[in-house]
């Protein structure tokens, strides 16, 4: 049997249910869709694959924070299964970022690092409120870390992309940008591993 005869489970869903965790969620949909939506003009003027990493980085977020709105007052397993596919999602995107990068080692000029620095500053500043305003669900269910997950990834991403920008201009070759796309695949895939973990161990837990 697992260790939730006491009623961890259901205290975990029911701080997942409440309005200001929902408030919570809605504002942080808001904030990485809009950062995508930049993310999407920087990269189209600029080409850095950093940037787009972290661009595909925000729009997870926006969904899994989305999918966190769904799940809102659903079951435990449901909410465990969801998690479990956001992980798998998690995933594959950072195996998409990280063949972007590999496929870019072969030649390219380097990218524009003023747009890269605007979209590091910029992104840092939304996501470290987006992470502080998730702290206190951090340790909810699989899907309420699964969200939180997502977010301290994009704040980690943020600060790979200005360091990244800062050695482009420093060196002028597109090398900085490339490692720190790779960076952020890798980051991707460990928490993707992280997500998926705790998702079949709730899952487990239910079925026991």
């Amino acid at each position: 049997m697992s260790g939730c005869e006491d009623g961890c489970g259901a205290k975990a869903v029911e701080a997942a249910t409440t309005p200001a965790y929902v408030r919570t969620l809605w504002l942080v949909v808001f904030l990485n869709a809009g950062m995508f939506l930049i993310g999407l003009i920087i990269t189209v003027t600029g080409g850095s694959v950093s940037v787009r990493a972290d661009l595909l980085d925000f729009l997870g977020d926006a969904l899994a924070t989305g999918i966190g709105l769904l799940l809102v007052g659903r079951s435990r397993r449901v909410r465990s299964l969801a998690s479990l596919w956001q992980g798998f999602a998690l995933g594959a995107l950072g195996l998409f970022v990280l063949g972007t990068a590999l496929s870019r080692m072969a030649g390219g000029v380097a990218p524009e690092p003023f747009g890269m620095s605007v979209y590091g500053v910029l992104g840092l500043c939304v996501n470290i409120g987006a992470a502080l305003l998730l702290l206190k669900h951090r340790n909810g269910d699989a899907s309420v870390r699964a969200v939180w997950l997502y977010s301290r990834n994009d704040a980690i991403g943020n600060l790979i992309v200005l360091a990244a920008a800062a050695l482009v201009v420093v060196s002028g070759s597109y090398w900085p940008d490339l490692i720190a796309g790779a960076a952020i695949a890798f980051l991707f895939l460990h928490s993707s591993l992280q997500i998926i973990r705790d998702s079949r161990r709730e899952l487990r837990e239910v079925v026991e």
